[in-house]
């Protein structure tokens, strides 16, 4: 019987370490390369004198703000200073990242105001009646605006600004940012500067003297144009009983030239009497009166 051969296993052969084989276990990020973590903002510094915007901007949207609030005179001051504190509250609760979303939390609060108010006067009655259900629908439509706005606010605060992403940083405003009436005054000086420098550089002809022969001739011409207007579409060449102002008496039995002059003079002097009652603040239309045989009509 053959000798059967002892096989003996192999020892395992260390494997040569591979630099670019990847490691299962996660690499530990490095300090740098982690992301700070942003500072608190609190949301009030929007109203600080070295806040994000400019305090005369602040100032401005405030007192549009403040403006909007139902006042009562008979309430206590207190109550009237937690009113305009609790819409600041709700103004910085917004968190708004520019002057553009501050007008838009400042009419969403303006709205919200106008709501309560009319829900007040609508129902602190005993039996509803017109004026109050009038009030109870204008309050339903100024909720509706505030939900309105509000739904536009956030639709812009979902999409990143221009500027990078976050809060924006305070500033150091200096008195010129602080003083409007500087500024206003800073640009009037750059425009009539412009303004200045263009009409020096502007060859036009010398302004033109108008003498009162010209001014003659302009009124004449005007007046002739008005009258042309005013009989257009008329026989004036077979329309007999034409006084020389234009007017004319009512007759009997006009014919249909006369009649048809006549319908236009009436319907012109309606017109001018209405001008003249809107330049009097009257906006209601004449009276219609009736016309007899004699009368004249202008």
């Amino acid at each position: 019987m053959p000798k059967s051969a002892s096989r003996t296993p192999a020892a395992p052969t260390p494997a040569s370490p591979n630099p670019a084989a990847k490691s299962n276990k996660p690499t530990k990020p490095q300090p740098d390369s982690q992301p700070q973590p942003t500072p608190p903002y609190h949301r009030d510094a929007i109203f600080h004198h070295h806040g994000p915007f400019s305090p005369s901007f602040m100032t401005e949207a405030i007192r549009t703000l403040v403006r909007t609030l139902p006042l009562d005179p008979d309430e206590p001051q207190a109550w009237q200073d937690r009113r305009a504190h609790a819409a600041l509250l709700g103004l910085a609760a917004l968190h708004p990242r520019d002057e553009i979303e501050v007008m838009i939390g400042v009419q969403a609060l303006a709205a919200y105001h106008a709501a309560s108010a009319c829900w007040r006067i609508g129902m602190n009655l005993r039996r509803p009646h017109g004026e109050s259900t009038r009030h109870i629908t204008t309050a339903a439509s100024a909720a509706r605006t505030f939900d309105a706005m509000l739904r536009a606010l956030e639709r812009r605060q979902v999409k990143p600004l221009a500027v990078p992403i976050g809060r924006p940083a305070p500033r150091i405003w200096t008195p010129d940012d602080e003083n409007p009436s500087a500024t206003m005054d800073h640009m009037l000086d750059r425009c009539l500067a412009t303004r200045n420098r263009d009409a020096a550089n502007d060859l036009t002809e010398p302004p033109i003297a108008w003498t009162e022969h010209d001014l003659a001739a302009a009124r004449e011409f005007l007046e002739r144009e008005r009258i042309e207007q005013e009989n257009e579409g008329l026989d004036i060449a077979n329309t007999e009983g034409i006084l020389p102002g234009g007017g004319m008496i009512v007759m009997e039995d006009p014919t249909p030239q006369q009649a048809a002059y006549l319908a236009r003079r009436v319907g012109l002097g309606y017109r001018r009497e209405f001008e003249a009652n809107r330049l009097k603040g009257i906006h209601q239309l004449p009276k219609i009166r009736p016309i007899r045989p004699g009368d004249l009509i202008p």
